[in-house]
C-alpha cells in the first residue's frame, strides 16, 4: 500500500483580532494564495503531477472553493473538492487525500482548511411582530 507523506505545510496570514487586518479577506483569496504557493513549493519534487486539490471549509458550503483555488493556481485540469465539516473540515480534507493516495487513486493532492469569520455567510432571523 502506498504511503501518504506531508511533503509541503503552509498557512494563511494571521489577522489581528478586533483590528480587522482581514476584515475584507474572503475565504476564496486565503485559499488562492496558500494553493498557488504550495504548487510552487510542489514544482521541486519532480514531474508528478498534481492529481486532486481538496480544502475543507468552516462557515462557507456551497460554493467548491478548492477548484476555485486551483484555477487561480495554474492547476487547470485539477478537479478540486470541498469538504464541510466545520471546526474539522481542514482535519476531514487532509483525511481524504491520506486516503486517496494510500488506496492508489491519487498520487499528490493538496489539502488543508480555509476559513473567514469575518466575510463568511450570515443567517439572520426576521424579528416578528406579535398580532
Amino acid at each position: 500500500m502506498p504511503e501518504a507523506v506531508i511533503v509541503s505545510a503552509l498557512r494563511t496570514p494571521i489577522g489581528t483580532a478586533k483590528k480587522g487586518t482581514l476584515r475584507d479577506t474572503d475565504a476564496y483569496a486565503l485559499a488562492d494564495h496558500v494553493v498557488r504557493a504550495a504548487a510552487e513549493d510542489l514544482a521541486g519534487y519532480g514531474t508528478i503531477p498534481v492529481d486532486d486539490v481538496i480544502l475543507g471549509e468552516g462557515l462557507y458550503g456551497g460554493g467548491v472553493v478548492a477548484r476555485h483555488a486551483a484555477i487561480t493556481a495554474g492547476l487547470t485540469t485539477v478537479p478540486g473538492a470541498s469538504v464541510n465539516r466545520h471546526c474539522a473540515a481542514g482535519q476531514a480534507a487532509v483525511q481524504n487525500a491520506a486516503a486517496s493516495i494510500r488506496t492508489g487513486m491519487d498520487r499528490l493532492v493538496l489539502a488543508g482548511g480555509v476559513n473567514s469569520a469575518s466575510t463568511s455567510p450570515r443567517f439572520v432571523r426576521a424579528a416578528s411582530s406579535a398580532d
